[in-house]
């Protein structure tokens, strides 16, 4: 190595930096002038121009730098600009990104002056969790280490989850619900100026996700049937791409993709796009070519698949969900994964349901009888019901046909869900309960 050499550059490299902090001054001056031009606190932000922007400087970009750090460096330049025009240093500021987001509401649980209500509006398990599951946590000792913490990594359920599933127990990662290791994911692999690529009418928390961690979400365009092909998610895919989400299958849509075409996606992509196979739903899935995906991250390193025990199993209220991978992506999600994040009960309690396959299998069978029964009878009644692979029926209507049922439903003391904020406003999602339930809901549509 020659030092000098190595310090000459190292001026040159000064003088650079100089330079850019006098650009960076002048620049500051000028955008400060156009914050008094639109003297408002309120929308200086021009999103449009910023990436048309972002478009001119990356393709007259001739720099070594990547494509994503030059969307990363200049985001924050347009940050800092919209805080200086709306004269906000000396107050209190999120990312930007923050400020977007719609909090996340779920499906309506309560209904003013009811207190009997059917809640088919958040996919949840109506039978309830396995009867051997009540037995436990229905005794007083239950909870007699309530303070004590938790087992930090939950070895014993990763244990039972990995002789269930014959998987190894060291790319198991826990969380507080499958919700918690899909941020994770976002945590451990994304950036301001990133890329994060899901369904256009996908579960919700993908796009908050999304701009928790400064990424920009990108929509998977879908067909007629709101299927998703791989092309259509390869569209999509920019330099700036590091997460693609999908939801296998689909909520709130019950579409999915069969194995061989998410094998078909994982060859044509980048390696360093990470592929997030959400299996919220799995348990349910009744076709031959759907595959959960577990044996995928023998292949392929850049993919990783979420399951939870708020659905099928039943234990939605106890917050669990876990995540499978590769060695390498695993250690990487332990490192953003906070201490003690599952509770001790939750735990004791997932690996009595895992071991009651016998009430599993009912649960799952159950649901895909009463749900072809119910989905008939829709029909009967002219209500346009798709295909679904979830614990759910996704029916699409007129914008104001859906309204009609949903207030009728509410006020008989059903509950669905709307999907306005899928972006949906003329599609309902009604979870499938027991057939008592969804007879009672029957009965009441016929009174339309």
């Amino acid at each position: 190595m020659d030092n000098k050499k190595l310090d000459l550059l190292r001026d040159s490299i000064n003088l650079l930096d100089d330079k850019i902090l006098d650009l960076l001054k002048e620049r500051s001056e000028i955008v400060t002038k156009i914050g008094e031009q639109k003297n408002s606190k309120i929308n200086v932000v021009d999103i449009d121009r910023e990436q048309k922007v972002l478009d001119r400087l990356l393709h007259n970009s001739k720099a070594k730098y990547s494509k994503d750090s030059i969307v990363r460096i200049w985001r924050e330049i347009f940050q800092a600009s919209t805080k200086l025009q709306e004269n906000s240093n000396s107050a209190i500021n999120t990312k930007r990104s923050i400020n977007s987001i719609n909090i996340y509401k779920g499906g309506k649980s309560s209904v003013k002056g009811r207190e009997n209500i059917i809640k088919l509006s958040s996919n949840e398990n109506s039978y309830g969790p396995s009867p051997k599951v009540m037995k436990v946590i229905k005794k007083e000792e239950t909870l007699l280490n309530a303070h004590r913490y938790p087992n930090i990594d939950g070895s014993k359920l990763r244990e039972k989850l990995a002789s269930v599933n014959s998987l190894d127990p060291s790319r198991i990662v826990l969380g507080c619900g499958s919700d918690e290791t899909l941020l994770f994911a976002a945590l451990a692999f994304c950036q301001d100026g990133d890329d994060i690529i899901h369904a256009q009418h996908g579960f919700e928390m993908y796009s908050i996700i999304s701009k928790v961690v400064g990424a920009t979400s990108k929509l998977i365009k879908e067909d007629e049937n709101f299927k998703i092909n791989v092309n259509s998610i390869l569209n999509e895919v920019t330099p700036s791409t590091k997460i693609i989400y999908l939801a296998n299958p689909n909520n709130p849509t019950g579409t999915y993709l069969a194995r061989t075409e998410i094998v078909n996606l994982l060859k044509e992509l980048p390696k360093n796009i990470v592929v997030v196979l959400d299996g919220a739903y799995a348990e349910y899935v009744m076709q031959d070519d759907y595959d959960g995906g577990f044996s995928l991250t023998e292949e392929f390193e850049n993919i990783i698949i979420t399951r939870t025990f708020s659905k099928a199993f039943g234990l939605a209220g106890l917050r669990i969900g876990w995540c499978y991978a590769s060695e390498k992506v695993a250690h990487i999600l332990n490192k953003v994964k906070g201490p003690f994040n599952t509770q001790s009960i939750s735990q004791e309690m997932a690996i009595i349901a895992l071991e009651d396959k016998e009430y599993l299998e009912k649960v799952v069978n159950n649901n895909h009888v009463v749900k072809k029964w119910f989905e008939d009878e829709l029909k009967k009644l002219d209500i346009n019901v798709h295909s679904s692979e979830g614990n759910f029926s996704f029916v699409e209507t007129s914008k104001e046909r859906v309204k009609i049922i949903s207030t009728h439903l509410i006020n008989e003391g059903i509950l669905v869900r709307q999907l306005d904020s899928y972006g949906l406003p003329n599609c309902l999602r009604i979870t499938i309960g027991t057939k008592v339930e969804m007879e009672e809901t029957i009965k009441s549509l016929k009174k339309l």
